[in-house]
């Protein structure tokens, strides 16, 4: 493998099908911002939650340094894409790990529709996709079909779709000549092509991309911004950051910049 794995994998996924389950009625947890308060602490209805909340997060990797996010606060909604940039280390792939539900916070919450990643994990992974920035996340060895259809039964799609997905994949994101390519034959833009297709597979309701456009060629930009159209069309949400945001070309509803463990407007 040509990355490491935190504790799911580098990428939580979901398909659209998934969405209906996220509403059992009586667990205690803090409220969501936004929602209106319960008097016997139940968690909030789909209706009440919000699709993906930081609430209050903190995380220090050191003792001796400063927090590299500090009570932080973040609200994506359903239909709108949100930009956060910011120097190199100041704390953004973090912030993306830990609304992943990969990581956890030292203080605060990552919620989607009012769960956590430890509380409800099955179907947290159906809702959220990363895209980790690097070249995480693939096999050297095996083809590019079969890295997709090792992925989308890593994505929990069921038994019976894994191959049409997969195929469906190969031909949305332009893969096709190299489908029966080993991963280790391929450059990096091609990668990073199929990184974006793993992403993307699972039709997930919420995308969070790390810096999608390292080493990807104009093609590679073609077929990402088709699959933002996409996501777009069946309202879900997305979270893209990078260092500049000079190079990009989407129209953004929310743009922030992550400067000592706080968020700020652009």
């Amino acid at each position: 493998m040509t990355g490491g794995r935190s504790r799911f994998s580098w990428s939580t996924a979901v398909g659209s099908r998934a969405r209906e389950e996220l509403a059992p009625a009586a667990e205690r947890q803090a409220p969501v911002p936004g929602a209106a308060p319960r008097a016997n602490g139940a968690i909030p209805s789909r209706d009440e939650a919000v699709p993906l909340a930081l609430r209050g997060v903190s995380k220090r990797w050191s003792p001796a340094q400063p927090p590299v996010l500090d009570e932080l606060n973040l609200r994506l909604d359903l239909g709108t894409k949100t930009w956060i940039g910011g120097r190199n280390g100041v704390g953004k792939t973090t912030l993306l790990r830990i609304a992943a539900g990969l990581i956890d916070p030292d203080q605060g919450r990552a919620e989607v529709w009012g769960y956590t990643a430890r509380e409800r994990h099955r179907r947290y992974q159906r809702l959220v996709s990363f895209l980790p920035a690097g070249d995480r996340g693939l096999y050297a060895r095996v083809t590019v079909r079969h890295q997709l259809e090792f992925w989308a039964r890593i994505a929990l799609i069921a038994r019976g779709e894994v191959k049409a997905r997969a195929a469906e994949a190969i031909e949305k994101f332009d893969l096709v000549q190299l489908a029966d390519h080993r991963v280790d034959r391929m450059s990096m833009g091609q990668r990073q092509r199929l990184r974006i297709a793993m992403t993307f597979l699972p039709e997930p309701e919420i995308v969070l991309l790390d810096e999608p456009l390292t080493s990807l060629d104009t093609e590679g930009g073609v077929v990402l911004d088709r699959a933002i159209e996409e996501l777009m069309g069946r309202h879900g949400a997305l979270l893209w950051c990078s260092p500049s945001g000079e190079h990009l070309d989407h129209e953004f509803d929310t743009r922030l910049v992550l400067e000592q463990g706080k968020l700020v407007s652009a």
